[in-house]
């Protein structure tokens, strides 16, 4: 594969510089991975793409941001690595279209946080055509969200998990895992299926969660709201995010959230039935199982 060269070796990994890489959206994850790849030197020229007038305005004076276009096909033309960085119902639409015009040997990858529609229809965009689809899952989100929140330091230490297949160049596969090694996020490899499975229960779940104790509190009296600590604040910071960003993501990994609904619904049950007895063995027993699995993380 042409258009890439080795440029450091740490601790065994090859860090993957590129000549010219592409962004498609220039969110919170967008931005801040720009901002991370020019701050590593991944690559020669960073392009971007934004649907937006007025997020092109703001990437091209953005130190990170080489060449902004809204012509999807353009930003693609010449890159040897493109990152999708848009909400997950729009990325195999995506894939579809720039994996016709993106030359021989280029890796597209995504940030999507479902994973087993996004693989196989990437899977299928790519066929016969010269060009890679690795699907990636950098956890590093935030509440927050658009370029305004961007953050040179929001992959830093973070989980990042690639979703291989059968169909998956192994070549590829190790090169997108170094350039996430290469902004020091730890890397681990799923399937597509044990990847939406684990973050069901791992990151949609909570979100629900926070989002259900923060409606439930809604109604009650705003009076009550003064008397608010930082638990109320920890356990319902994640429900500010974005409603139709994990809307869809939501409906897009319906299956797997719907079990972990099953588990959860199932624990308060007995957490009920433990409480509505006074069991109190069962009831520490609960709490310190709660509380060992939370120092263990």
């Amino acid at each position: 594969m042409n258009g890439y060269f080795v440029i450091l070796i740490i601790n065994h990994s090859t860090i993957i510089m590129f000549q010219q890489l592409t962004i498609i959206g220039s969110g919170l994850l967008g931005a801040s991975l720009g901002m991370a790849v020019k701050n590593k030197g991944l690559a020669q020229t960073i392009k971007v793409w934004a649907r937006r007038k007025e997020t092109l305005s703001l990437c091209k004076v953005e130190d990170w941001c080489d060449y902004a276009e809204d012509d999807l096909e353009q930003s693609v033309k010449g890159s040897e690595f493109v990152i999708i960085c848009t909400p997950v119902e729009t990325i195999p639409n995506i894939i579809e279209k720039i994996a016709m015009v993106s030359n021989d040997g280029t890796i597209i990858t995504d940030v999507g946080s479902v994973k087993s529609k996004i693989c196989y229809l990437g899977d299928q965009a790519v066929l016969n055509s010269g060009v890679g689809f690795i699907g990636s899952h950098p956890m590093a989100g935030s509440e927050n969200s658009g370029m305004g929140h961007a953050d040179l330091n929001l992959f830093n230490g973070k989980p990042c998990i690639i979703t291989s297949t059968e169909k998956s160049s192994r070549n590829m596969v190790e090169i997108t895992k170094g350039f996430w090694k290469a902004l020091n996020m730890n890397v681990y490899e799923f399937s597509p299926e044990e990847h939406d499975k684990a973050v069901a229960y791992f990151s949609h779940l909570p979100h629900l969660i926070s989002s259900c104790l923060a409606n439930n509190l809604e109604w009650k009296p705003k009076s009550w709201r003064k008397i608010s600590g930082n638990g109320i604040k920890d356990c319902t910071r994640i429900a500010a995010g974005d409603p139709e960003l994990w809307k869809q993501i939501f409906l897009m990994n319906k299956e797997p959230l719907m079990l972990a609904l099953d588990d959860w619904e199932n624990t308060l049950l007995k957490l009920r039935e433990i409480i509505q007895n006074e069991d109190i063995d069962k009831i520490l027993s609960f709490l310190e199982q709660g509380a060992n699995f939370r120092k263990d993380l």
